[in-house]
């Protein structure tokens, strides 16, 4: 019976600091919210969408030929995930985000380049990576469509071939596109 009494204390200080961890976690909510996104369901119910069901818009400073969809989250306050289609022809100008950001590529044939490297061919399948801050371009001749995943909020910042920040206008003109504006909603 010794035994019995000698495994039961430890496992109940663990399960104490288990719980105590918990407590903390939900009592400093900062620490919280500084936690990359979780992709767990835990204590949701669980979701299946289908394109149809989902508006595509095409988010501000964004060229017409980028629409979305936004499946989880929400792309102006933190993380989130969107299906993205690019139309034939569309060109995204070296920018970056604040925000890691992942790209999973379901149809198309793109040509994606980060600085620094040779333009790479993205099609159904392919997944690319792109750390915070980092410069990249993308177009897609044919059209394209994909995963996109960020741990943060939305934004892009557009670069001329120096790395300096250009606006939207500029970075987009030379590609015959305009960028789409924020409507205000009132």
């Amino acid at each position: 019976m010794r035994a019995g009494v000698t495994l039961s204390i430890p496992i109940f200080a663990v399960a104490m600091l288990a719980q105590q961890a918990q407590q903390t976690q939900m009592s400093n909510p900062m620490q919280s919210a500084q936690q990359p996104m979780s992709m767990s369901t835990s204590g949701q119910e669980p979701l299946v969408k289908t394109i149809q069901q989902g508006t595509f818009n095409t988010p501000p400073n964004l060229p017409g030929c980028f629409t979305q969809v936004v499946e989880r989250g929400d792309p102006r306050t933190g993380p989130y995930i969107a299906f993205v289609k690019l139309a034939s022809g569309c060109t995204l100008p070296w920018h970056w985000h604040t925000a890691n950001e992942d790209l999973m590529f379901t149809s198309g044939t793109g040509q994606f380049q980060a600085k620094g490297q040779q333009p790479q061919t993205v099609s159904e399948g392919a997944y690319v990576s792109m750390p915070s801050r980092h410069q990249h371009q993308l177009a897609c001749p044919s059209g394209c469509s994909f995963y996109l995943t960020r741990d943060g909020a939305a934004d892009i910042h557009y670069v001329d071939a120096a790395g300096n920040e250009i606006s939207p206008e500029t970075a987009l003109t030379a590609f015959g596109e305009r960028p789409v504006k924020v409507v205000s909603a009132r």
